[in-house]
């Protein structure tokens, strides 16, 4: 097992920006890049990892297909499966249909959001034994592959939404952890920071 250390923002912002390059062909690196993103997947577990994340700039994603049930509840099926590998993958077709729901990031902790994604996406990949696939994903797993396709780009989902719609998971006087609005602990943090007038002035 080759659980990988998970790149984040606050100290490679710049990485996790920077475009991932085509595999060329499918060596025994790539098919360990593989079992990396998979197994690093598994350890946290997420549902889904790009390369890039763990420092690889390649086009190689991990994603846990059929994960959550259109229920919203998580499939014990698809908590026990091996998350798939995508390799170079393309989109071939997207909806104009987009659906506003939850989004988050293993490399931006602490933090999550809603964007606008398109409800289906169809793609085409290869694995990591070089089998060429297509297939149209909706609801929630084309939520996740577009979420990885977008670190492919470079692309991070705090780029996807207005700061209004961008929460800070903060933990109250109970010790339990709650999302609060960006802005409003951006507001708090600017009261206790601003100089108090003394009482003589």
């Amino acid at each position: 097992m080759a659980v990988k250390k998970i790149l984040t923002i606050n100290r490679h912002e710049k990485l996790l920006r920077t475009k991932s390059e085509p595999v060329k062909k499918i060596t025994k690196q790539v098919k360990q890049l593989a079992e990396d993103i998979r197994d690093t997947i598994m350890a946290n577990p997420a549902v889904g990892l790009a390369a890039v994340q763990i420092g690889v700039l390649q086009r190689v994603f991990g994603a846990r297909i059929g994960y959550y049930t259109p229920e919203g509840e998580v499939s014990e099926q698809a908590e026990q499966a091996l998350p798939q590998i995508f390799i170079n993958p393309e989109i071939v077709s997207i909806s104009q249909e987009t659906e506003r729901d939850y989004d988050a990031c293993m490399s931006i902790p602490g933090m999550m959001g809603y964007t606008q994604r398109a409800k289906r996406v169809t793609m085409r990949w290869l694995d990591e034994h070089g089998v060429r696939h297509e297939r149209e994903f909706s609801g929630w797993d084309a939520r996740v592959l577009l979420h990885e396709y977008d670190h492919l780009e470079g692309v991070l989902f705090l780029d996807r939404l207005p700061l209004e719609d961008l929460y800070v998971y903060v933990r109250g006087e109970d010790g339990k952890t709650r999302p609060v609005p960006y802005l409003e602990v951006m507001r708090q943090a600017e009261v206790k920071a601003a100089p108090k007038l003394s009482d003589d002035m």
